[in-house]
């Protein structure tokens, strides 16, 4: 028969049981809270792929993850996000190689793929893209870019893809291209590009396929270079660090999420390219078509520029790895 003292001892450890094990149990049951950030504001086309995620999330985990947003690049520049994202300042990023490719430069190549992000997925590109950015710290989960690509658009008119006397305003990702078809780059904001073309700094630039208007560039641009080339640089990258905090399951369904993402952005952009060319051209904007043999060198000059930039830009590294441009070449188209 027990004591009074070991009979009040086990008292003491019920009541202290009773009042712990709920507390434990909601602690557990706590969402895993991802602070995510884009580097367009969240109106843009391009950041579409982002929400399309948090839904996803939402649906498929019910609970379990929370995908908060935080904002644009009123939150962090768009060249400092990366890194933001590998110190652990925020967890999710909707990103662009073009603002990250000091830190992951390999992963400026996938701009010179012609596969869908699907395609890329099942030829194996997807997994070269994976171990690139695992080697900075950052979980790979998704090619966003849905298809999507670059154009050149004009307030001159071209017959024939060849830039002379012209200033065209640049990213990085087709600087090379204008500079191959003999035009002058001009790099600038997106900010200064309306009134860049309303005052003769630039006659033209390069930009997505979709969003001209958001920027109300469509009112000071006269012609469309229907020659879409390269592909999008979009990715859905997860800090290390989050992913993982996140136990076995919720990893592998975040994997699932990531790959019907792809879909998901693809069929849409799908749609939004056909819809975009019946706007711009509501909107008076005239289509540029060239020859069969011009639309060919066009787009073997814009490959043939890109590849060489990207190779020697990446020089040491490609050195590094023997075969690893032909693979990325091979794999990508």
């Amino acid at each position: 028969m027990k004591s009074l003292s070991q009979r009040l001892g086990m008292a003491r450890m019920l009541l202290v049981a009773a009042v712990l094990l709920p507390a434990a149990s909601a602690l557990a049951q706590q969402p895993i809270v991802l602070r995510g950030i884009t580097p367009w504001t969240a109106d843009y086309d391009l950041s579409k792929a982002f929400f399309a995620f948090q839904e996803l999330v939402s649906t498929k985990l019910k609970g379990k993850v929370v995908i908060s947003y935080l904002g644009g690049p009123e939150v962090v520049p768009p060249n400092q996000q990366f890194q933001a994202l590998r110190n652990g300042v925020v967890d999710v990023v909707l990103g662009a190689a073009a603002y990250y490719r000091t830190e992951v430069p390999l992963a400026a190549a996938v701009q010179f793929t012609s596969r869908l992000p699907t395609e890329l997925r099942k030829s194996g590109y997807y997994d070269l893209m994976r171990k690139a950015h695992a080697d900075q710290g950052v979980v790979y989960l998704a090619n966003t870019a849905g298809g999507n690509k670059f154009r050149l658009y004009t307030v001159k008119k071209i017959d024939r893809p060849d830039l002379k006397g012209m200033k065209v305003r640049v990213s990085p990702v087709y600087s090379p291209l204008v500079t191959a078809l003999g035009g002058a780059p001009v790099s600038m904001g997106p900010g200064d590009v309306y009134t860049a073309l309303e005052r003769g700094v630039v006659d033209a630039y390069g930009w997505t396929y979709t969003g001209i208007e958001v920027f109300g560039w469509n009112e000071v641009t006269k012609y469309v270079v229907d020659h879409p080339f390269y592909s999008l640089d979009g990715a859905l990258l997860i800090s290390k660090s989050a992913w993982d905090k996140m136990p076995p399951d919720v990893q592998k369904a975040m994997e699932e999420i990531g790959v019907e993402l792809e879909q998901k952005v693809q069929d849409f952009m799908a749609d939004r390219l056909k819809k975009e060319d019946q706007k711009l051209r509501k909107l008076g904007l005239q289509y540029i078509r060239f020859s069969d043999a011009d639309a060919a060198a066009f787009i073997k000059t814009a490959n043939d520029a890109g590849w060489k930039d990207f190779a020697e830009k990446n020089a040491e590294a490609l050195k590094a790895n023997p075969g690893l441009l032909e693979k990325l070449q091979k794999l990508g188209s």
